[in-house]
Order: structure tokens, then sequence, then C-alpha cells
């Protein structure tokens, strides 16, 4: 089911309840609850964790002349045995992942958050086992490598959320996003009383702009880049319509100033909806590619990172 196919659903539809006597009140649409409701709060989490990890770290940097933490004795020694573990504990995710044995895709999902927790946690470790400063060539090996798959999994979580509801490790429907949108079309044109069809012909128009032309990376990418414009430029458009129609209606039916401004907040919290459904279908394929590229380079880093640790602490040991 492609994303441009919805233009030719719901035209017809939205002139047919254009003819109708719509509520005075907002009506009720059914609707399924949206899934970015549910990442939004998902999101205000990881923005709560990631100021928390840049605040530690800024710390860091202003105390690390002082030397209060030594990398090989006390405090900074048991700092960098606690990151080490940390990291060893990453591998928990993977192993649930790949074996039947272990657990069901709900232990997966549990442990998923449990291993990007442990990958900034770990490494801010390990960067006060460090002193944030340079030591030997096998350390600075092991904290490079860290870096690299610290930065790789932000990147790849970043993937992950494009291609997922959010961090619950269910994929995204695409087919059921694009169900969704198409109830929100007719839903917004029961919000505003009947549009005779422009408001339908304006979220079809979008859906199949938001569509790349052609399967390429190159076009996915540049699809997928020019996404936020386009959807701000649709947004006003397709808002410039709803308000149009409410007004009409709102003569027409004599709807009182409380009840059009209901009327209006209910198509433009639909619009937003359908946009952001239509939109993450149409970049579906691109991510869902970008992910498996992603892997491609994150596990050979991860297994530096485990090796380069290794022999950073045998060397520190030995010698």
């Amino acid at each position: 089911m492609s994303v441009s196919a919805l233009d030719t659903r719901v035209v017809k539809p939205a002139a047919n309840e254009a003819a109708g006597s719509p509520s005075v009140r907002a009506p009720k649409t059914n609707i399924p609850q949206p899934v970015q409701q549910k990442e939004k709060k998902q999101s205000y989490g990881a923005t709560i964790i990631g100021m928390v990890t840049v605040a530690a770290i800024t710390f860091g940097f202003m105390i690390k002349s002082q030397e209060i933490i030594v990398p090989g004795e006390g405090l900074g020694y048991k700092l960098g045995l606690i990151g080490g573990c940390m990291m060893l504990l990453l591998l928990i995710y993977p192993a649930f992942k790949r074996s039947r044995l272990l657990g069901s895709g709900t232990k997966a999902a549990y442990w998923f958050q449990w291993h990007m927790l442990l990958g900034i946690v770990g490494p801010v470790m390990i960067f006060f086992h460090s002193n944030f400063s340079m030591g030997a060539m096998n350390s600075n090996v092991a904290l490079f490598s860290m870096i690299l798959v610290a930065g790789s999994g932000v990147i790849g979580r970043y993937i992950y959320t494009n291609i997922h509801s959010g961090l619950s490790g269910a994929r995204l429907d695409v087919g059921g996003l694009l169900k969704q949108a198409t109830q929100l079309m007719s839903g917004i044109e029961a919000d505003v009383g009947g549009s005779g069809g422009t408001i339908s012909k304006a979220l079809a128009d979008f859906s199949v702009s938001a569509t790349p032309k052609n399967p390429g990376v190159i076009a996915s990418l540049m699809n997928v880049i020019a996404m936020p414009v386009r959807l701000r430029i649709s947004r006003v458009a397709i808002m410039r319509e709803v308000h149009l129609s409410i007004a009409n209606n709102t003569e027409a039916q004599k709807w009182t100033r409380l009840e059009a401004k209901a009327h209006t907040r209910a198509a433009k919290n639909h619009v937003s909806e359908f946009l952001v459904a239509v939109s993450r279908a149409a970049q579906f394929a691109f991510w869902e590619r970008m992910f498996a590229l992603w892997h491609v380079l994150h596990v050979p880093l991860f297994f530096l990172l485990l090796v380069s640790g290794v022999i950073h602490v045998v060397a520190v040991h030995m010698y």
C-alpha cells in the first residue's frame, strides 16, 4: 500500500459529508489514538537523560585540572571497573534479541531500554575514570573506540525511532499508518462541518508530494531533508482551508464562538496527526535501509571496543 494511494480515497466521501448536516458540537470520530502521543512521553525522558549527561560531562571537564580522580587508584579505578562492567552488560540485549531460549520479544524490548541507558552511563563513568584526559596508547585506543561506539549508538537510536513505535520494540506498521491517515481525512472533514472536498484534496496533495518519485537512496535522502519544509508549507495551506470552511459553516450552522473554536481545535489536532502519519509512512523505507547499514558499522565497532578494552585492562594490571 503506497502513501500516494490516499489521494483517491477520501475526496468523494468528503463531498458527501459536505452535503450532510453535521452536529453543532465538535464531532466525535473513531480515530485510533496516534502513536506519536506515547512517543512524546518517551522523548521527554530521553531529553532529561541527555541533559543530565551533558551536565555531568561539563562538570567533569571543569574539575579535571584539579585531578580529584586518578585513573589507577581509589575512586578513579572503581569508576573504570563499573563503567567497564556496564559496557559488558550491553551484550545482554543482543543475546535476548537473537536467542529463543532466553525469552520473548517483551524481555528483549525491556533489555533494549537498559541497553540504551547503560550505553550512556557506562561511557560517562569511563570519562570520569580517565579524568577526561589522554593516557597510554592502549588506553587511548580503548577510549576512542568507546567514543565511536557511543556516538554510533546515539545515531542508531535516532534511526530506530523512525522505524519503530517508540522504544517498545514494535515495528511501525505502514499499513496501519495509512489506514489512520485515511480515517483522519474523513475526521477532518467532519471537524469543519464539510468543505466540499477542498480539504481532502489538500491532504491528498500532501500525501502525493511526500512520496519519493523513485526509490533510490539519493532521492529518498532528499525527500527526508525536504520533509520539514514540506510539512510546514502544507500545514499552512491545509489550515487555511480549515479556517475558511469553519468560517463558512459557522454562519450556515449558526455555531457560537466557543463551538467554532472547538471545531478548529479538533481539526488542527487531526491535521497534525495526519501529516505525521503520512510523513512517517513515506520515509519508512529510507530509514529501514539506513538501519540495516548502521548495523553493519555498529557491530564491528563494538567488538573493536571489547578487544581494545580487554587489552587495556590486561596492560594496566601487568605493567
